[in-house]
């Protein structure tokens, strides 16, 4: 009989591991393709739990759940489905565009079994999935149903034609579907289940899978696994984690990443346990993060698992109430783990971690701490058996280091792949002899333990001294406020980078940064290596299975570099948009929009970030306002359609400068007030407030935009608002300041601000119970719902109301009638109406806003409300109140 990747004895220490070795690799290893390894836990444990896909995370709703003996007939019908479609090694790729449901790693292993098969990260742009399967040349498309993943279905209408080899596309839940689209489950009904249509797979060093990796710019690389690599994967995870037909394992990973279809997918079930899929989604949905132990103790599950990121969210999820005894480990890997994200979850759950190590052009298996021995945190653990690994000089490749000292860690073994699909991107990473340079930095203890430091690229070089980021964010994950932290090079001018860490603070908590950088200055021995700033998020960016993405954090921090020579050089009250990017040659270019900079300014800031390794491209804004001047006539447009006419920095910069052109033009009789597009604006720039909540400018920026918005009230002369679409919060607060309102028959006015958690800065409160009655505006603010232009009129709020497209010339006639009369009767008439505006009342009530809003920063709804804006969600206040 085969056998299955079960432990042949407990593995403790490196000497176990050689002890294991002592017999030939086959004498345990007796698969010779990921089917055998299938055939082997059937054979000896056909009737046991296998494979549980959940459809959300309500350990409830099932989506399928197969024994070892079914999961064997599933995967026998699927190859044979796609040897019948023309699959074979050697010939075509079956790639897979989907979230995991309920048939998809049936599915993707019967695809290995036929040929070679290729998952591909679903949360890429279509474009990008194009790149990739012109370039692995991807003859069969699987892909979800509308009903199943809208956005997957929809990015294959576009993929289907930008691929000219694609010869099928099947459909998993698909029917009544257009040409050149095949549902799925008829076309399997039709295969055999009780054997393989073709002769199995008998040659470990077949290639079976292609995975993409390394994609952070360009064209991702792509990477061969083989039947080989991917077995003795299987069988490493098995020898050292110990994984049994006793195990149950929750796997919250993609299945395009090797830690889905390895660390806790292939090895589990090659070890014939039991694979708990959360939801199609993995991890992501914050839901799954919730009902997360819910879900361990409705499954008994034995280990649990999930990046470090998402370790520390789940200490944060935790119920004390559930029962998770049966729980024996924490499967963690992907990232360096914090020791203070270690600390908690361990603390809290009371469940040891297990820390792993491993890329995907290893099928994830490097190294591993063993569950039987001492864990060592902080460790990467024990080399795989039948593996090598070793640590080499960074600054000299060719010489090994001593025990404990840090280099350049590579490895060679069965679980090694090949070379990359590509052959010139194996210079520099694969050498003649195997030897697979990881990128990464570590050394091995003199028992053999591998303990890693960080990531050759990620160091960061100040004045020549290179600082590990994770010294950085040890320290600062140790501090009780923060949840997790990173730490990358910001660009300087002096120094080449420095130091820079962004910081999530835990939930519900105000962290002190002040203490924070005294912490820092006090541990960190190493003057160059102390953050010259520190800048706090939300949340880290990710990746799609939850490593933090360093390359996203590094472009905010050459951002962050920019903001802060703006402010120096130009002053608080410019504005910027910037983006990165990268030109052909992956040089990085920074293009920067000044709105209220004189070219003088300009000069100044180009000169300022001359000597940074960056070019930066420096403009002036074209204004986002429009003023044209027509027989004593001025119209001012807000004119940034594309974005509803958002208040952004830019676009209340430009009001002002227009305003302040205005009021020194003495010929000028009447105002009009109206915006460009289908939105007369839509409130603020959320975006930007929340960028500037967490830089410490966001009170600033809404005084500053109170004042600009009370300079449209104290004009001399009226001033006529033309509403052309939807005026909201502070759309609305600008309207507030015109004498007359006229609407077209599309518009709607509310004030929106309670929708997000914000309360309103510019004038609302004031103004709009100066307006209405007091219970209609109580109505705009509490439901924070725009009313029709017709109840508007009803409540008084507008003046008339006139079809589309005859708003502005009817404000234009209006305003023809008003200059018209007399000027130095109207602009007294407009001193006398509006005496009330420079009082000394209305100024507090004003600063009472503001005042307000600076409370309301600490609470928990406006952090909320910003995150439900940035993730197109409902937000959720008070849910997790007590």
């Amino acid at each position: 009989m085969l056998k299955t990747t079960s432990p042949v004895s407990p593995v403790r220490t490196i000497d176990d591991i050689r002890a294991l070795e002592a017999a030939p690799y086959d004498t345990h290893v007796t698969a010779r393709s990921i089917y055998d390894l299938l055939r082997a836990t059937a054979q000896h444990g056909g009737d046991r739990p296998a494979l549980t896909v959940l459809q959300s995370p309500d350990p409830a709703d099932i989506g399928l759940s197969l024994t070892h003996s079914e999961l064997l007939r599933a995967v026998t019908g699927a190859a044979n489905l796609f040897r019948g479609l023309g699959l074979d090694h050697g010939a075509g790729v079956a790639a897979f565009l989907a979230p995991t449901v309920a048939q998809f790693p049936a599915l993707l292993l019967g695809a290995q079994v036929a040929g070679v098969a290729s998952a591909i990260n679903y949360l890429l742009s279509a474009d990008a999935i194009s790149d990739l399967l012109n370039a692995q040349a991807a003859t069969i498309l699987v892909v979800p149903a509308a009903h199943l993943d809208e956005i997957c279905w929809h990015k294959a209408q576009t993929i289907r034609q930008a691929v000219p080899t694609l010869q099928h596309v099947l459909v998993i839940g698909g029917s009544d579907l257009p040409t050149g689209f095949t549902a799925l489950e008829p076309a399997l009904r039709r295969c055999a289940t009780d054997a393989l249509d073709f002769a199995a797979p008998d040659d470990p060093a077949l290639v079976s899978a292609l995975f993409h990796t390394g994609g952070t710019t360009g064209r991702p690389k792509l990477v061969p696994l083989s039947h080989g690599n991917q077995i003795h994967a299987a069988f490493g995870f098995a020898q050292l984690f110990g994984y049994c037909a006793t195990d149950v394992v929750i796997n919250g990973f993609p299945f395009f990443h090797v830690g889905g279809t390895m660390t806790v997918g292939l090895s589990v079930l090659a070890a014939g346990g039991h694979l708990i899929v959360p939801s199609p989604y993995g991890l992501r949905p914050p839901a799954v993060i919730q009902n997360y132990w819910q879900l361990v103790e409705a499954f008994s599950a034995t280990v649990v698992s999930g990046v470090p990121t998402s370790l520390a969210a789940m200490t944060s999820a935790w119920r004390q109430e559930c029962d998770v005894s049966c729980v024996r480990m924490a499967v963690t890997g992907g990232a360096i783990l914090p020791t203070a994200v270690a600390t908690a979850f361990q603390d809290t759950t009371k469940i040891p971690i297990i820390e792993t190590y491993g890329m995907t052009e290893t099928a994830a298996a490097i190294a591993f701490n063993p569950a039987h021995g001492a864990p060592l945190l902080g460790s990467a653990g024990l080399r795989a058996p039948y593996s090598q690994t070793r640590i080499m000089r960074s600054d000299d490749p060719a010489t090994a280091c001593a025990p404990d000292e840090s280099g350049l860690v590579q490895v060679r073994g069965p679980q090694v792949f090949s070379g990359y699909m590509d052959r010139t991107h194996n210079r520099g990473v694969l050498d003649d002899d195997g030897w697979l340079t990881t990128g990464d930095i570590g050394y091995l203890t003199r028992d053999e333990r591998l303990v890693l430091t960080g990531r050759e690229k990620d160091l960061i070089v100040r004045s020549g001294h290179n600082i590990d980021p994770s010294a950085i964010e040890e320290i600062a994950n140790r501090h009780p406020d923060v949840q997790i932290s990173a730490a990358v090079g910001m660009p300087d001018q002096y120094a080449g980078e420095v130091p820079l860490l962004f910081v999530v603070p835990m939930p519900e908590c105000t962290l002190d940064l002040t203490a924070l950088q005294d912490r820092l200055t006090a541990d960190l021995h190493e003057p160059p290596a102390r953050p010259r700033h520190i800048v706090v998020i939300d949340a880290l960016p990710l990746t799609a299975v939850g490593k933090i993405f360093k390359p996203a954090l590094r472009e905010r921090a050459i951002l962050e570099k920019l903001r802060l020579e703006v402010a120096q050089t130009c002053g608080n009250m410019v504005s910027l948009e910037a983006r990165v990017r990268s030109d052909a040659h992956q040089r990085i270019e920074v293009d920067a929009i000044l709105t209220g900079a004189t070219p003088e300014l300009c000069r100044a800031l180009k000169q300022a970030l001359a000597p940074l390794p960056q070019t930066y491209h420096v403009r002036m804004a074209k204004h986002s306002v429009a003023l044209e001047v027509t027989d004593r006539i001025a119209t001012l447009t807000l004119d940034r359609p594309d974005s509803l006419n958002a208040a952004s920095r830019a676009l209340m910069h430009s009001l002002e400068v227009r305003l302040k052109e205005i009021a020194n033009m003495p010929d000028v009789r009447v105002v009009i007030l109206t915006a460009a597009g289908r939105a007369f604006c839509a409130g603020g720039d959320l975006i930007e407030f929340d960028q500037e909540r967490t830089s410490g400018t966001l009170l600033e920026t809404l005084a500053y935009n109170q004042r600009v918005i009370s300079m449209i009230e104290a004009l001399e002369v009226p001033v006529i608002g033309a509403v052309n679409g939807i005026a909201i919060a502070g759309g609305l607060e600008m309207l507030l300041c015109c004498d007359i309102l006229i609407g077209a028959q599309s518009a709607q006015f509310g004030d929106g601000h309670a929708k997000f958690g914000i309360v309103p800065a510019g004038g609302a409160t004031l103004r709009l119970r100066e307006r209405l009655a007091p219970a209609h505006a109580a109505q705009l603010f509490y439901t924070a719902a725009p009313i029709p232009a017709q109840r508007a009129l009803d409540w008084g709020l507008i003046n008339e109301i006139t079809p589309d497209d005859a708003l502005m010339a009817r404000a234009q006639e209006m305003a023809r009638t008003i200059a018209a009369r007399s000027p130095e009767a109207v602009r007294a008439i407009k001193r006398l109406t509006a005496a009330h505006i420079a009082t000394h009342e209305r100024a507090q009530r004003l600063d009472a806003e503001i005042a307000e809003f600076a409370h309301h920063l600490q609470g928990r709804d406006l952090a909320e409300g910003l995150r439900a804006f940035r993730d197109k969600r409902p937000p959720a206040f008070g849910k997790n109140d007590a």
